[in-house]
């Protein structure tokens, strides 16, 4: 049943409720003593809290890649893939971007923008617009026709990357990333979006060494942004989906809307050491606590419902 009839049934059921509660006993039991024309009891506010979900629990869910999903701007840079989630997850649109605008003095200072997100045997890969050798990325090939692992996210010669959107109203805390394929290595980037609004790469020329300051945090207990070998020495796959290997990520247990996963990027965030193997990867699928957010507008109808039940019976009594 649609979430905001659920909480609709949920106010009027609560509204009903202390319309026939006798008024002496709903007096004692939810009005503060200390001042009862506008305080309300700890019992009370839980008793709101409930009935109407104010606070949405997260379910475990997870989401496969392994099909084409529902693609927006097929064929094209920019283009977008929804997926929905098993459990009780919702759906997720998945994004694919890089560093490839204004490239003209050398990756690290070049801005992200919209990049082709591909389905393929073993997941999801990523096909920047710097494609071919004239452009610098030699190995990339283009939409069309891209040869492995060219169309895999990379980082060789650009940084790609995938933007997960569980959508507005939802929050997800990502428990895994599975890998569907990889080739050469296999390390990954995980950040998480807690600033306000949408991220700015969205609207604005940001590269990834800002991002750490505009809004995106690690969510590694090490306060690392990065997994290494997250196909954990396995075989490279593409059809065995029992050889996908599953990466535990976010022991922080950060939630968020809005969940960025890479390749091995080192301009979020350097390295203790240097890593020189180049990383090709597929993402499978994830998995996640996902949870929706209840709607103010009906918070705030349940308020104004309540506080106006009480004036009337204060009145009355």
């Amino acid at each position: 049943m649609n979430k905001k009839i659920v909480n609709l049934q949920k106010i009027i059921k609560l509204v009903w409720i202390l319309h026939c509660y006798p008024y002496k006993r709903f007096r004692t039991l939810f009005l503060s003593r200390n001042n009862m024309t506008t305080r309300f009891s700890r019992s009370m506010v839980a008793a709101f809290l409930a009935l109407i979900g104010v606070s949405a629990a997260e379910a475990a869910s997870s989401w496969s890649f392994t099909a084409g999903g529902n693609e927006s701007g097929t064929g094209n840079f920019g283009n977008t893939r929804s997926y929905a989630g098993a459990g009780d997850g919702g759906n997720v649109t998945i994004s694919a971007w890089s560093n490839t605008k204004n490239n003209t003095s050398g990756t690290q200072n070049a801005y992200i923008e919209s990049a082709y997100l591909g389905t393929y045997s073993g997941g999801l890969g990523v096909t920047n617009r710097d494609a071919g050798s004239t452009a610098g990325d030699t190995y990339e090939g283009t939409i069309q026709n891209s040869t492995s692992p060219g169309h895999t996210m990379d980082n060789s010669a650009r940084y790609d990357s995938m933007l997960f959107d569980f959508g507005a109203g939802a929050s997800a805390a990502l428990k895994t990333v599975t890998v569907g394929w990889w080739k050469t290595d296999s390390d990954l980037t995980v950040l998480a979006y807690t600033g306000s609004g949408t991220p700015t790469f969205l609207s604005a020329d940001v590269g990834y060494s800002t991002l750490l300051s505009n809004g995106w945090s690690v969510v590694k207990a090490s306060n690392s942004a990065h997994y290494t070998n997250a196909a954990n020495g396995g075989v490279s796959q593409s059809s065995d989906v029992a050889g996908y290997k599953p990466l535990t990520v976010n022991d922080l247990n950060i939630s968020s809307r809005y969940w960025l996963v890479g390749a091995l990027n080192t301009l979020v965030q350097s390295l203790p050491s240097a890593d020189t193997s180049k990383d090709f990867i597929k993402i499978a699928g994830v998995t996640a606590d996902y949870g929706q957010v209840s709607e103010p507008a009906s918070v705030v109808l349940a308020g104004g419902g309540l506080l106006g039940l009480l004036a009337l019976r204060r009145r009355r009594h």
